[in-house]
């Protein structure tokens, strides 16, 4: 009997002590979940803070910038500030370096680069869904506007209102975001095939589209991309790739 007693109790203690360390790795696991969490906001933090010091920011519509003696955007940390920043671009000087990028499901929002200075989108965080559009002088390269009109909370006489305002002479940058298409009427889709583009009346719910344009353009723009929504070849679900492009607009 005390031989079976002292084998119960050399049992109870050996399973107090299974208990005891299981409670101790499992708490020793949450607290390195939590410190590992706790790092990686830390690093992903310090490193958006850095993509702000690092690109250039269109400060206002005259034009002016915060500069900075880098602006590529080439971190290649744990965290790319590519989405952040603007690919920089180097161009003739009768050329205008420029980026467009469409957004991407709804999580990745478009971004609109010019003269290697970000003007919409990326850590500007004014980019918004529809159409996202910047209207520039073509010749001294200053910001005229931007905004963005999501045509599906609104109605597009706003959108027709900011169009009309664009002159010959003035240099287009467009990116969509999720659904560019509702309720663009003929009216719109004839300035914009006006200023260059050949895809606007092939645009369709959840495309993703990107495009650069002036009037008087001799030929269609060259510097346009659609990709079209098609559930058997979207990269995201219900959406498509996004849309980018990066060249040298011609001064106007």
């Amino acid at each position: 009997m005390r031989s079976r007693g002292k084998q119960t109790s050399v049992s109870l203690k050996s399973l107090c002590v299974y208990k005891c360390v299981s409670s101790t790795s499992v708490f020793l696991s949450d607290l390195l979940y939590v410190l590992t969490t706790m790092i990686i906001i830390l690093i992903w933090w310090s490193m958006q803070e850095a993509a702000k010091r690092s690109c250039n920011v269109h400060d206002g519509v005259d034009g002016r910038s915060i500069e900075s003696s880098e602006t590529d955007c080439d971190n290649r940390g744990l965290f790319k500030s590519q989405f952040g920043c603007c690919p920089h671009k180097e161009c003739s000087l009768d050329h205008f370096p420029f980026h467009l990028r469409s957004g991407a499901a709804n999580v990745v929002p478009p971004k609109i680069c010019f003269n290697n200075t970000i003007i919409m989108g990326g850590v500007r965080d004014n980019s918004g869904q529809g159409l996202n559009i910047v209207t520039i002088n073509g010749q001294t390269g200053k910001i005229l506007r931007s905004n963005y009109f999501n045509l599906k909370s609104v109605g597009p006489e706003e959108l027709l209102d900011y169009l009309k305002l664009i002159k010959p002479g003035n240099i287009i940058l467009v990116a969509s975001h999720i659904n560019p298409e509702t309720k663009l009427t003929d009216e719109i889709k004839d300035i914009f095939a006006g200023l260059g583009s050949t895809m606007i009346r092939s645009l369709k719910p959840m495309d993703s589209w990107v495009f650069a344009g002036t009037y008087g353009m001799k030929k269609a723009s060259p510097f346009e991309k659609l990709i079209q929504n098609d559930l058997k070849n979207n990269a995201y679900g219900d959406w498509p790739e996004m849309g980018e492009i990066m060249d040298c607009f011609p001064k106007v």
